[in-house]
This record gives structure tokens, C-alpha cells and sequence, in this order.
């Protein structure tokens, strides 16, 4: 199996996973993963997701244990954080793994057609 083979392999695994079928969850995923921790607006503004939307994609994350949501009363208003988890952490970095080595092996691909080597 090429090192191209094993890397799509991993990525399969994690979008398998129902929680992470989204292209908002994953944002947010990555969001978290720079952040360690955001405020739901804070959350909010970087993804461009609405309060709905990224309520409804919050919770599945949470269910399925990448985040970890904090709600706190702050004087007279709620205040929500949201933590990603070490299982969170853990999954975008095998993801951007996965996808760093694709792009090393498209960059492998390309130098060797552009160099005349026609050996696969």
C-alpha cells in the first residue's frame, strides 16, 4: 500500500464517523484545535455559522465526545464555552496529518512528471 493509500485510508476512517460528515463540524474541530477553547460567539463569528446551525452542530460534537460545552451564568446573562476534547485534538491532528502527506505525495508526483521520470 502507498503512503497516498494509507493516508486516504485514515481520512476515510475519520469521516465515518456520522459526527464528523460536516464541513461546519469540522471547522469548528479545527477552530478548537487552534484555540483550545472559544466562546459560543466567539465560535459563532470565525465559522459564520448562526447560533441555530452552530447550536445543532455543537451538540453533535458533544454526543460524540470531540468537545466538551460549559454554560455559566455571567451577571444577569448565560455564557456558553466551548472545549475541544483530547479525543477532538487527537482527530484533527490525524487529519491534518493525513492530508499534509497527500500533499507530499502530490508534490512527490508532480516533481517526477515535470522531470521526465515516467515510472509510477
Amino acid at each position: 500500500m502507498t503512503n497516498e493509500s494509507d493516508s486516504l485510508r485514515r481520512l476515510s476512517l475519520i469521516f465515518n464517523d456520522r459526527a464528523l460528515k460536516s464541513s461546519p463540524r469540522l471547522l469548528i474541530l479545527l477552530s478548537l484545535s487552534m484555540n483550545r477553547k472559544l466562546r459560543f460567539t466567539e465560535l459563532s463569528k470565525l465559522t459564520g455559522l448562526a447560533k441555530g446551525s452552530l447550536g445543532n452542530h455543537l451538540m453533535k460534537l458533544s454526543s460524540s465526545g470531540y468537545i466538551t460545552i460549559i454554560e455559566y451564568s455571567f451577571f444577569s446573562s448565560k455564557r456558553t464555552t466551548i472545549k475541544i476534547t483530547e479525543k477532538g485534538f487527537e482527530t484533527v491532528r490525524k487529519y491534518i496529518s493525513a492530508v499534509n502527506e497527500l500533499e507530499l505525495e502530490y508534490k512527490k508526483e508532480k516533481n517526477s512528471t515535470f522531470s521526465g521520470d515516467k515510472t509510477p
